[in-house]
């Protein structure tokens, strides 16, 4: 489902649009602006639009605090996507605290933000949560993903360096923080 974006979701990644608008380089300013396109495509649930920044043959790495090795191939890419917006993972904040750019490569850092049920939690291994299976939950982790790019402008994938693992900030109220997760979260 393709949802509006968030002004407080948007404004997380600000950096990096602000980075796009300053760039006076062609090359730089075009590789900033396909990320850019790629991270609110994402955010709002767009797979056509998330799939047009990228190659035909995709490749996603994740490194260091996940067990996920990453979706291969254009297929895998677009379903990796597909069941994000299914859990509502994919809407999220990236609060985006460093941006480098080259002719082949963006550079994105910062703290992703989720929200996550008690019942996700406790099936990735949190223990202590099943008396709160139904309660949702704040959960960050600090990133770092290299966006390399391809000579003809579009996104050859993600290598995504998990700084950590998901950690538990705190419980949400109803309503609050409801551009996290998924559209109908209590």
């Amino acid at each position: 489902m393709i949802t509006p974006l968030s002004p407080q979701a948007a404004e997380t990644w600000q950096l990096l649009a602000d980075r796009a608008a300053a760039e006076q380089n062609p090359r730089l300013r075009a590789n900033l602006e396909v990320v850019a396109r790629h991270v609110e495509a994402e955010v709002r649930g767009d797979v056509p639009t998330l799939m047009a920044t990228l190659v035909a043959e995709p490749r996603y790495q994740v490194w260091g605090a996940s067990a996920s090795v990453g979706p291969q191939g254009y297929d895998e890419v677009a379903n990796f996507y597909r069941a994000a917006i299914e859990i509502g993972k994919n809407r999220l904040e990236f609060e985006i605290s460093r941006v480098m750019v080259d002719d082949d490569t963006v550079l994105t850092e910062g703290i992703f933000r989720h929200a996550y049920s008690g019942a996700m939690l406790t099936a990735r291994g949190h223990d202590g949560l099943q008396d709160d299976a139904s309660t949702w939950f704040l959960v960050e982790y600090q990133a770092l993903i290299v966006w390399p790019i391809s000579a003809d402008g579009l996104i050859l994938g993600e290598d995504m360096y998990a700084g950590e693992a998901p950690r538990i900030v705190r419980p949400l109220g109803a309503g609050e923080l409801d551009h996290l997760g998924p559209v109908d979260r209590a």
